[in-house]
């Protein structure tokens, strides 16, 4: 463990697995108190096991940043606890591979709350904190998918392209307050999301080796690999970045995408 974050508060949403663990694990060791959530409740439980860190500086809560209700909850609990928080980083989101014809307005709607209003609603929640202290650093985790597109996903493209944009306009209105805003667009991570849709082909061996060899690095990203990347932005190192996107992908966007 380092004591690059100590004394430093930080929210993670999304954390029970995949890049939002590493994530909130990788703050962890680097010494910051971070604030959990989670719509799953036992990957929260199982998450607090495999990090093994003291409840006071791994604080777990059961949140669906998708309902307005719930994050004014969640929020509100984190700022009783933690009344200055320090790095907010919004990395819950859901897949939704359907094509167009597929893709009824329930479907959307799920999409759009859950990967892209959950943002404007804890971005907004510690905004006004953001601006008393005049700091605070928020990275909002998005996809090449949301930079290229793709063929199959129009409602998850698009959200994560609007993440792109909404980190833009927030970096312009927070900097005369201090506030750095960030993105940060992964490329193919090995993630319990990515073993599911390879579950769900037809032969999981050959979906996953179609994925390898799509990697000019010749692996797979790891949720460390964003961690790291989250983390430099939110160092003092990065004090002069802020409305830009960090691509995580192994240079896969360098070459091509599908």
């Amino acid at each position: 463990m380092t004591t690059r974050f100590a004394g430093r508060v930080v929210v993670v949403t999304g954390a029970a697995d995949g890049i939002g663990y590493g994530i909130a694990a990788g703050f962890l060791q680097a010494g910051a108190l971070v604030h959990a959530l989670d719509i799953n409740a036992a990957g929260l439980e199982s998450a607090q096991r495999r990090i093994g860190a003291p409840n006071e500086r791994f604080r777990t809560q059961v949140v669906d940043v998708s309902r307005p209700e719930e994050v004014t909850r969640g929020t509100q609990q984190i700022l009783r606890e933690s009344p200055q928080v320090d790095v907010l980083v919004n990395n819950a989101g859901i897949n939704m591979f359907k094509r167009l014809n597929e893709l009824e307005p329930g479907h959307w709607d799920r999409v759009m709350d859950t990967n892209l209003k959950s943002i404007y609603m804890m971005c907004k929640a510690f905004w006004p904190g953001f601006i008393q202290q005049r700091s605070g650093v928020i990275i909002n985790i998005s996809s090449i998918m949301g930079q290229a597109g793709g063929v199959g996903a129009p409602a998850y493209c698009s959200s994560k392209a609007g993440i792109i944009m909404l980190s833009r306009c927030l970096a312009k209105d927070g900097a005369g307050y201090g506030i750095r805003v960030n993105s940060i667009c992964p490329g193919y991570i090995d993630t319990p999301i990515m073993e599911r849709q390879y579950a769900e082909q037809p032969d999981p061996v050959a979906a996953r080796k179609q994925v390898l060899d799509k990697q000019p690095l010749g692996r797979i990203g790891t949720p460390r690999d964003i961690a790291n990347g989250a983390l430099f932005l939110a160092s003092d190192e990065a004090s002069f970045i802020s409305g830009t996107e960090l691509t995580i992908d192994g240079a896969v966007t360098a070459t091509q995408i599908d």
